[in-house]
């Protein structure tokens, strides 16, 4: 999907008919447009969520007043109005025009609600053009809703893709853009198909037959059931882990509890720490004595083995003084080496037979060969391992100090926060403490829940075996039994299909948001994606990983990688569908638009993030006010800009408001006054 152009009419503060050409390529991906606060940025970027979807971000205000303020006033009461949207894209070698418009009749001051519609045109390459029947699943098959998160978004607001309550709606959206969705449909599918088959079973398999199958679909409603169980706790815990921070950072912008506070956080990430440290010198002791724990009890089989070694030598044993193996050839051969013949039974016989009970096997003596060699080392491992056990049993026994120490400090803090004399600190802390306690009881819900669906399948695989192995005289049923075999074989091997797809999704997708990541920061950060597609901060201290609290500027970066690496991913799975003949050159092609992009960041990092985004994506539409866009973005950006523009602010506000933009060494009007309240799309190049 590439953007070719957009056209408002009286949408919001455009007033009028406005448009702006989109176009672009690979050299020259972004197009760029500078508007005041106010000016219509925000507006601007919802215009496309309202095109395509009909609906708009939550961040818009007054969402009925969607005709521009000045001209609905100017409206007489009985006559109309037409709202409208307009954009042109291509997509896999088709053109669309795009047209979401209402038209609103004046019956009072205030607007009231719209109903808009839809069409959608497409014209193919050869230049004849169809209008769609079903135009919103048109455009949903192109960009589904959910996966427009990552493509059309705010700057300022895109950390909420880090948030816990995020990470399920991500998931659920990545996987379709991925092209995982079709495989969780089918398996999704599957037990209503095994139902419907079992049924016959039931109905003629006989008393036994029936009976396990009850059993099986009594336990299949169970595993149901835990499973969306278990997805309300995990979206609870995620709501209940927001509130706790949003909470705390509440009592840190408390004049009174702040200080209190900072020295929590303090001492909390040096619990976490502590705690680190502690478990990875315990895993440590764990992996020692699994490894080595042995030469702890070798002290008496050593000298045991020494000294029986030691009577075989006084014996005259060991060395061998000749080879069992050579004695039974001269034997075998009735020759001894001095040429006396060895008759059987001879005395010569049987006094080189004498010999052959004293000689040694030279397998034996090899043996004993290696194992005299390893003896000796045996006492210095065991003084090494009780060393190494030694300095383990120290380390963790500081780091327990440590958390016990750090337990009690926190504890005491919390007393602090709780028995404050201000009722606002009090209240604070008491929620806090609250939701602590309530997110302690969901995870132990969650770890039943889990428990149970462990236990739940491994009996549904034994009710499974017997069901096999009962005993069915109807052909029907038996077909039946037969069927629901293979369908169960069917939905095993595509779950684990899924799950080896999925994490080989996350696995890619994790590799480059690092890279994005590492190009943008120049703290020594390391982003990972988890396997439940949490976006988390750590960083290596003393070879152990510690999270990283994560400050909204952080936060900001974190999710632009993300969606920078979503961005390639796309693409880079559309392009191996279309190698296997499948899929249009621009397959996986997403245009990303985004207002505020640098949001609260500092200089390095706006510097840092305007080099990245030329390459996020095969096309890009920035929205940036002045403050914002000048300097070192403007100069890092202007390069890949094929479409520079400004939204310029018409106000009504009393005094000199005027300003201008200067963009390549030219002066462009930014701020206006004028008789109305609207802002315009004007074009520098």
């Amino acid at each position: 999907m590439k953007l070719q152009s957009i056209t408002l009419k009286n949408f919001r503060q455009f007033k009028g008919t406005q448009d702006f050409d989109l176009t672009s390529d690979k050299l020259k991906p972004v197009t760029l447009l500078f508007g005041a606060n106010g000016a219509g940025k925000t507006t601007l970027l919802n215009a496309f969520t309202w095109g395509l979807y009909g609906n708009m971000s939550e961040d818009v205000e007054q969402q009925d007043r969607m005709v521009t303020d000045s001209s609905w006033r100017a409206l007489p009461v009985g006559d109309s109005i037409e709202v409208a949207v307009e954009v042109r894209f291509d997509h896999e070698g088709q053109d669309y025009r795009l047209l979401r418009s209402a038209t609103l009749r004046k019956e009072s001051d205030d607007q009231g609600p719209i109903s808009a519609q839809l069409q959608l045109w497409t014209t193919k390459a050869d230049g004849s053009s169809e209008v769609s029947h079903a135009p919103q699943e048109t455009i949903l098959s192109i960009l589904p809703v959910g996966v427009s998160r990552f493509f059309f978004f705010n700057g300022e607001r895109i950390e909420n893709l880090v948030k816990k309550g995020a990470y399920a709606e991500v998931q659920k959206d990545i996987k379709v853009l991925l092209d995982l969705e079709q495989v969780e449909r089918a398996i999704a599918n599957l037990p209503r198909v095994n139902r419907r088959l079992t049924d016959d079973l039931k109905k003629h398999g006989g008393a036994t037959a029936s009976a396990i199958q009850d059993a099986i679909d009594s336990l299949t409603d169970r595993q149901a059931k835990a499973k969306d169980d278990l997805k309300v706790v995990d979206a609870n815990l995620a709501e209940l882990d927001e509130e706790r921070s949003r909470t705390e950072d509440l009592l840190r912008q408390h004049a009174e509890a702040a200080p209190i506070q900072a020295e929590r956080d303090a001492v909390t990430k040096e619990l976490e720490e502590a705690r680190a440290a502690r478990d990875a010198a315990l895993n440590e002791r764990k992996v020692l004595v699994a490894t080595r724990g042995f030469q702890a009890f070798t002290g008496t089989l050593g000298e045991a083995t020494k000294t029986m070694a030691e009577t075989l030598y006084q014996k005259g044993a060991l060395p061998a003084p000749l080879k069992r193996e050579f004695v039974d050839k001269l034997l075998d051969e009735g020759a001894c080496i001095c040429g006396t013949p060895l008759a059987k039974h001879t005395d010569s016989w049987e006094h080189v037979k004498e010999w052959r009970q004293r000689a040694g096997l030279q397998a034996v003596e090899t043996a004993w060969q290696r194992v005299s060699g390893q003896i000796a080392p045996l006492a210095d491992a065991r003084e090494g391992l009780r060393e190494a056990l030694a300095t383990l049993m120290n380390r963790i026994g500081i780091e327990r100090e440590r958390v016990a120490r750090l337990e009690a400090r926190k504890s005491e803090l919390d007393g602090k926060l709780k028995d404050n004399r201000m009722e606002g600190v009090q209240n604070l802390e008491t929620k806090r403490l609250d939701l602590e306690g309530r997110i302690a009881v969901k995870n132990q819900r969650k770890g039943s829940i889990e428990t149970e669906l462990l236990n739940v399948v491994k009996e549904i695989e034994q009710k499974t075996k017997e069901r096999s192995r009962a005993q069915v005289t109807d052909e029907l049923a038996n077909k039946a039994r037969s069927r629901s075999d293979l369908v169960t074989s069917v939905k095993r091997a595509l779950e684990e299909i899924l799950a080896i797809r999925e994490e080989d999704m996350r696995l890619r997708l994790d590799a480059e948001l690092k890279a994005v990541f590492k190009s943008i920061t120049h703290q020594a950060h390391v982003p990972t994606l988890s396997e439940g597609f949490e976006l988390t901060l750590h960083k290596n201290v003393n070879g152990v990983e510690l999270p990283v609290p994560k400050s909204t500027g952080e936060n900001q970066i974190l999710s632009l990688s993300f969606v920078a690496a979503v961005s390639k991913l796309a693409r880079e799975i559309r392009r191996e569908r279309r190698a296997e003949g499948a899929g249009a050159e621009d397959a996986g092609t997403f245009p990303i638009v985004m207002d505020a992009a640098f949001g609260s960041l500092d200089q390095d990092y706006q510097e840092a993030v305007s080099r990245a985004l030329a390459k996020m994506a095969p096309q890009l539409v920035v929205l940036v006010s002045k403050s914002q866009g000048l300097g070192r973005v403007v100069t890092e950006l202007l390069p890949y800009v094929s479409h520079l523009g400004v939204i310029e602010t018409h106000t009504t506000a009393a005094g000199q408001v005027a300003d201008d933009i200067e963009l390549e060494g030219m002066s462009y009007p930014y701020i206006r006054s004028a008789e109305t309240d609207h802002s315009e799309l004007k074009v520098i190049k």
